[in-house]
């Protein structure tokens, strides 16, 4: 394996690991979706906690599928970029664009779960007023957004790249 080609490893390692840790965040994020489903903290044996859960039900199992799937997708697509053989620049910008995306995500479920406009927004939203957290998630969430199209883009075009050479 010449050094072009461990680098291009190594990468795709990491995404994979960025992708992995995503995805254990989605899956803690079912901790508090339980939480507020039953609108306690309830962990036998010890005792029942009545608190209240920050965030709605709605946005605990956003957090929890939405993170479960990023990680999912990330792998994926570092995979996918492995397979299509994208090398260099291109899959510098797949990579780390995955990483972004998946970690962003994450601030916007988070953030957008505490946020009174769901994070869909700066400002008011028909869901309630703008505030801190809902610039949060959407300012990291539009920011995932756009990385994601365009590791999306690249793979893309690496894979019907890759199918003309298949038909020669």
């Amino acid at each position: 394996m010449n050094n072009d080609e461990a680098l291009s490893q190594s990468l795709t390692n990491r995404t994979i690991g960025h992708g992995l840790c995503v995805l254990f965040i989605g899956l803690i994020a079912g901790l508090p979706l339980a939480f507020s489903l039953l609108q306690a903290v309830t962990l036998w044996p010890l005792p029942v906690w009545n608190i209240q859960i920050a965030g709605s039900p709605r946005g605990w199992a956003s957090a929890h599928v939405g993170g479960i799937l990023n990680g999912v997708m990330i792998c994926a697509i570092a995979m996918l970029a492995s397979r299509l053989a994208v090398q260099g620049r291109a899959l510098k910008w797949v990579c780390f664009g995955m990483i972004a995306t998946g970690w962003c995500n994450t601030i916007f479920y988070w953030a957008g779960n505490l946020a009174a406009n769901r994070g869909l927004s700066v400002g008011d939203t028909p869901f309630g007023q703008g505030d801190f957290w809902g610039a949060v998630a959407y300012l990291f969430g539009g920011g995932g957004m756009i990385f994601t199209m365009i590791a999306v883009a690249i793979l893309a075009f690496a894979a019907f790249d890759k199918a003309k050479l298949d038909f020669k």
